[in-house]
């Protein structure tokens, strides 16, 4: 994020039977990335956000997937081979986007796994710890509203330019799901109970 100041990301791989599927891609160690290849084969990545872009590139190179993202996307040198919505690469899954915002396009994939799994990249995190952050990270993060456990970031309302009532608009789309479980672009998973989680996280960024 700047000079000595990194935080930790969360990247999302859906096993479908029928090969895998990244979400926040994130370049791993050339051991984990040798274990992931283990587990099956990466046949689509999901672009969610303009952000988390650094490694998308990599998994592109090493595995051809089939690129999804949302209408309008930011996608740099990345090529897109298919819109993201209901016949996306995970059967039931259901797309929510954010729509236009003064910031960048990002949207949400809740599959039914688990209960029902929504992954989101940055509106919604779960800053829970402070695994894989620089020291300078973990302070000015701090600083910066990246701590609570399950949060809408301060500085994503800042970025997008929204406050108040038009919080809860912009992702009202999320208020109305039923999901088991929570994995966020950053911080560990939610297992259980996540869909009152952030109904209430909604509720209060948008006061």
């Amino acid at each position: 994020m700047g000079p000595g100041m990194s935080i930790g990301r969360t990247m999302t791989v859906l096993d479908t039977g029928a090969g895998l599927v990244v979400l926040n891609a994130v370049r791993l160690s050339d051991s984990a990335q040798a274990e992931l290849d283990t587990k099956g084969q990466v046949k689509h990545l999901i672009k969610l956000s303009d952000s988390h872009g650094i490694d998308e590139p990599f998994y592109v190179d090493r595995y051809k997937p089939t690129v999804w993202s949302l209408p309008g996307a930011a996608m740099r040198d990345l090529r897109v081979d298919r819109t993201l919505g209901p016949d996306g690469p995970v059967d039931g899954g259901v797309v929510v986007d954010y729509g236009e915002t003064a910031g960048w396009r990002e949207g949400a994939y809740l599959v039914p796994i688990g209960g029902g799994t929504l992954v989101t990249c940055d509106a919604i995190q779960n800053c829970a710890d402070t695994e894989g952050a620089s020291f300078i990270g973990r302070i000015l993060g701090s600083m910066m509203g990246f701590k609570g456990g399950v949060i809408n970031p301060p500085m994503w309302r800042r970025v997008h330019k929204l406050s108040g009532p038009a919080v809860g608009e912009t992702l009202s789309g999320l208020a109305g799901l039923s999901f088991e479980n929570l994995v966020t672009g950053h911080g560990p998973p939610v297992a259980g109970g996540a869909d009152g989680l952030v109904r209430a996280v909604i509720e209060r960024a948008s006061t």
